[in-house]
């Protein structure tokens, strides 16, 4: 056989090998049959390569096609509203979602920069000095507007003084003229005007607006301070911190994009901020100058404004035909607005300038609220845009459902103006106060003052200096709640909150929030911190033991005034009243701590039984304490009952008391209901209905009871013995007694422990109140707390006098009968 060598060329060796097949005989090696051979083998690759993108990588290439050749636009969902009601049963709309504008220009555009500038500075003026996004404003606030417009001194700036504690003060403190001061501040008022403040904004106008590239790319602005610490520990060269909030980048200091992207995009996504980056990569690339925002948060008349001042210079244009406002524009948004400022804002809870929602309603309801984005989906092209009338697809926008309260907004908006008067009257940290109904478990009020307006919010971070009008927050250690704050100094150093040793060190110097209790005032008190009840929980002891039959109120036994229990003792606040020989019902009358360890454990020999752990916490539990009531509210605390198979017996007693267990003003509102109302524990509610948007319905919200606790004729014993308490105790009597009506309730003390120790004082107590308006007629359930009054230790004494001016308020609100 002869192999390839032993023919004289190539060509004579394929043709052999051809005139063998008998298909194929016919060909003559050529120079064509060459040529025919190349384009086939081209032929076949070609072929290769397009069964492979359409069969393989079909799916890719289609939604390719898609980006380039279907466009989207989003349709913008509105939220829904929040409605209370008020007397006459009116909706009163609470919240709001308006139109703002960020003003911006592209200085590419700008042809006669001095003019540009002339004409602008009024409007620039006006939204500073004239109406801040929607409020209006003093003469003061207008040059501080300017001042952080501009970043430029005009008022005169006080030094700041410290208080470090122990009487230790900034050197030169008790010498600084501050009469002089004033004098300055008042000087400049005087002076400042109108023109001096457009010089100021044309030289800051000028700054801001050139041709060129940016320094930095602005990322946003944060509120989140764990966000913003995790942010500075990572130590990004890139990331420059300005303000304690504002966040940017710096391009020149980025290496590798794909690599010092990934923290912060870790980070972002973390904190839940990363959905509002399209394409972050973008920030890390040095940008030319083509956005400059010159106005923040303008409300729609300053926008009026600027289309007045486009359509006013349109036909003032340069030799290309570009009118002189050509690259000014508007970028409307929509913003969360509460018209009434801070009324029912914990309740309502707030949304922030990038529509996260956060506490109460707004952010319960979120999803609801939020509604779902609608699309238009067609057809398009680059050269002539859209293709076809009947290639679009619809997906409908469905705006979000709006929600109806149960809130009374009569009794909320005295409520709440009864909580700053009686904050400020007993020095406490806070006031709270809850209105409830028992029979179909409705809020009807809930006020805590310190509060906050939702429209500022960003307020509540602000500091200033700890001085020496504010001593106390240092000295006395009742203050310890209130959030102290210290700087770490050095370059994009921070404030954070001083540790327990930083807040008594005469080295440090201190800050504190402008409010006082910075941004705790978000906390709804009634939900959310739950705190030792005191006396106000004796109400379920005798409850408990009244409808288990283990007493009758009109028992009596031998109170000694102490219990040892082990080597504890549990006495009697009121001795005087409550030893000797006595009923139950004296016992519940004054709050007897012996009286109350009887009905729950007996006489502790075997002789006289009590009620037992087991059967108090099984009690405890149907009663919801120890867990969420489910309120449709965020942020709902569940508290803290022990476990009747694992509690100590000395823990069990003091839980008889309202000791040692931690409970929510709410969670007593609807344990206090089955006690009045017949028997039957109800689910909490704040929701009266909503109004379905995608249906077009309205979803009004049913009544659930959830179970009977106590037996009818237990309810009618305790409704009457809340009476009893009352009109009985003469440290009661006199601030609860409303002329003509019988009112119920039960007065609490509980003290506050510091370091493993319950503390002795003014100021280490919370004292509550739980009121019943009327006996004969109980509509409503009143819960008061007041966390550290400095004016006296007791409930009876500051919660108890509370109570009395709102009875007398809602018996004439309600038009009850005597």
């Amino acid at each position: 056989m002869k192999n390839i060598h032993s023919y004289r060329n190539i060509d004579e060796y394929i043709q052999k090998k051809l005139d063998k097949i008998p298909w194929l005989n016919h060909i003559r090696v050529t120079r064509e049959f060459y040529l025919i051979l190349f384009f086939g083998f081209l032929f076949f690759i070609l072929f290769i390569r397009l069964f492979w993108l359409q069969v393989f990588n079909h799916s890719y290439y289609e939604d390719l096609l898609s980006e380039q050749h279907v466009s989207q636009s989003l349709l913008k969902a509105k939220r829904g509203n929040i409605f209370a009601y008020d007397k006459s049963g009116k909706p009163v709309q609470l919240t709001e979602n308006i139109t703002m504008y960020n003003v911006f220009v592209d200085p590419k555009f700008i042809w006669d920069k001095p003019r540009f500038i002339d004409s602008l500075t009024p409007i620039v003026y006006s939204h500073l000095c004239e109406m801040y996004g929607m409020k209006q404003i003093t003469k003061e606030s207008c040059i501080k507007n300017i001042e952080l417009y501009t970043k430029k001194t005009i008022l005169p700036k006080e030094p700041e003084f410290f208080y470090y504690g122990s009487g230790i003060v900034t050197t030169g403190y008790w010498e600084y003229d501050r009469t002089g001061y004033n004098l300055q501040i008042e000087q400049v008022l005087t002076g400042f005007t109108r023109e001096i403040a457009y010089g100021i904004i044309k030289d800051q106008l000028d700054k801001m607006i050139y041709i060129g590239v940016r320094t930095k790319n602005y990322l946003g602005f944060f509120t989140n301070e764990a966000f913003l610490q995790e942010l500075r520990k990572a130590n990004l060269d890139y990331i420059s911190i300005e303000g304690n909030n504002y966040v940017y980048i710096i391009p020149k200091q980025v290496a590798s994009i794909s690599r010092e992207i990934t923290p912060l995009k870790a980070l972002l996504t973390k904190y839940g901020y990363i959905g509002q980056y399209d394409n972050l990569e973008k920030y890390f690339k040095v940008q030319e100058n083509r956005y400059v925002k010159l106005i923040s948060d303008a409300n729609p008349m300053i926008a009026q404004d600027i289309k007045e001042l486009k359509i006013q210079y349109y036909q003032v244009r340069n030799r290309d035909k570009i009118p002189l406002f050509h690259g000014l524009g508007l970028e409307p948004y929509t913003k969360r607005y509460y018209e009434y400022g801070s009324f029912l804002s914990n309740v309502l809870g707030m949304v922030d300038k990038n529509g996260n929602a956060f506490y109460g309603i707004e952010q319960f309801f979120d999803t609801q609220l939020r509604g779902k984005d609608g699309k238009i989906i067609g057809r398009s092209s680059s050269w002539i845009g859209n293709v076809g009338a009947n290639d679009f697809q619809i997906e409908n926008v469905i705006d979000g459902n709006d929600i109806y309260l149960t809130i009374d907004i009569g009794i909320q908006k005295e409520i709440e103006m009864i909580t700053k008067k009686y904050q400020e009257q007993f020095k406490a940290d806070s006031v709270s106060i809850l209105v409830y109904d028992p029979f179909d478990g409705s809020l009807k009020a809930s006020a805590n003052y310190p509060s906050f307006d939702p429209n500022d919010y960003n307020s509540t971070f602000q500091l200033k200096p700890l001085g020496w009008d504010n001593k106390y927050l240092v000295d006395d250690l009742t203050y310890l709640d209130v959030p102290i704050y210290v700087f770490t100094g050095g370059t994009g150093g921070t404030y954070r909150l001083a540790t327990t040793s930083e807040r008594t060190d005469i080295t440090v110097a201190k800050y504190i929030a402008k409010n006082m209790y910075g941004p705790r005032v978000f906390v709804d008190k009634n939900i959310s911190m739950p705190y030792e009840p005191g006396s106000i929980f004796k109400a379920f002891t005798v409850g408990i033991g009244t409808d288990l039959d283990e007493i009758s109120l009109y028992d009596f036994y031998q109170d000694t005034n102490e219990v040892k229990v082990g080597p504890y003792k549990i006495k009697n606040a009121d001795p005087k009243n409550c030893g000797g020989y006595n009923s139950f019902l004296n016992a519940f009358v004054y709050s007897c701590n012996v009286g109350m360890v009887r009905i729950a454990y007996g006489d502790g020999t075997g002789k006289v039984f009590g009620i037992g752990k087991e059967s108090f916490y099984n009690y405890l539990d149907k009663l919801g304490f120890g867990k969420l009531t489910n309120i449709e509210l965020a942020g709902e605390s569940e508290g803290f009952v022990e476990n009747s198979s694992t509690v100590a017996l000395s823990r069990f007693l003091n839980n008889s008391f309202g000791q040692g267990l931690l409970t929510t003003p709410l969670q007593v509102a609807a344990g206090y209901a089955p006690l009045i109302n017949g028997g039957y524990y109800v689910k909490p509610t704040v929701v009266k209905g909503i109004f379905d948007k995608k249906n077009n319905a309205y979803i009004a919200n049913q009544k659930q009871i959830l179970s009977q606790i106590f037996k009818l004729e237990t309810s009618e014993i305790l409704k009457n013995a809340l009476f009893d308490v009352l009109d009985q105790n003469p440290e009661l009597r006199p601030a609860t007694h409303v002329e003509g009506y019988n009112l119920g309730g039960k007065s609490g003390t509980s003290q506050i422990s510091y370091k493993g120790k319950y503390q002795q004082g003014l100021g280490w107590t919370n004292a509550s109140f739980v009121g019943i308006v009327t006996r004969d007629n109980p509509k409503y359930i009143v819960i008061i707390q007041v966390r550290r009054p400095r004016s006296s230790l007791w409930g009876s004494q500051t919660a108890s006098k509370i109570f009395g001016e709102i009875a007398k308020f809602l018996v004439n609100y309600s038009l009850m009968m005597k």
